[in-house]
């Protein structure tokens, strides 16, 4: 999954939840949230909806906020909110 989102991706955060009590594989994550990004259209990637982790979350994006990859965490996009 790493290579199908290009470095530098934007998007916009479509909603996210925060885990606070993780499965048994994640708990060494500690709380973090997992968020839906519609990505912009940059290297064909307009339209696409992707699954990954938003950070910071506290204090709390807004939904519609623009976003950026930020990283990769066990191949999952983390995205950042943009800075105004």
């Amino acid at each position: 999954m790493p290579d199908a989102i290009q470095a530098g991706a934007r998007g916009t955060l479509v909603t996210f939840t925060v885990v606070r009590k993780p499965p048994a594989a994640f708990t060494g994550d500690g709380v973090y949230a997992v968020a839906v990004v519609d990505l912009d259209g940059q290297d064909g990637a307009a339209g696409r909806r992707v699954i990954g982790r938003i950070a910071p979350f506290e204090p709390p994006p807004r939904l519609g906020a623009p976003v950026r990859l930020a990283g990769w965490a066990r191949d999952t996009p983390i995205f950042a909110p943009e800075q105004a």
